[in-house]
């Protein structure tokens, strides 16, 4: 959290820039920077991944792909977790959730 003396000036920027160029900060003001969208398909293609290389490595008797396949999906498995909690601290909060883990 920002001290309320740098939050007041940045809304004195904020109100400054609304009033020099509207345009400019309608092309803002309703768009999020990160898409909520494209983390559960970067999350599924990451899953993916560490499956094909899994199998590849068994198949290939590649220790190197096996290896790294299986650290691969246990951090995935802890990128799950870690989402499927704030998914559940943001509904116990009362606020939305930020959509499927």
């Amino acid at each position: 959290m920002l001290p309320d003396r740098e939050r007041h000036a940045l809304r004195e920027i904020e109100a400054e820039l609304k009033a020099s160029d509207p345009a400019f900060a309608a092309a803002f003001s309703g768009r999020k920077l990160r898409s909520p969208r494209r983390w559960p398909l970067l999350l599924v293609l990451c899953d993916v991944t560490a499956v094909v290389m899994l199998v590849v490595g068994l198949f290939a008797r590649d220790a190197a792909l096996v290896l790294w396949g299986t650290v691969s999906a246990g951090a995935l498995v802890a990128w799950h977790i870690a989402r499927a909690e704030s998914a559940r601290e943001s509904t116990e909060d009362g606020a939305p959730a930020a959509g499927p883990a």
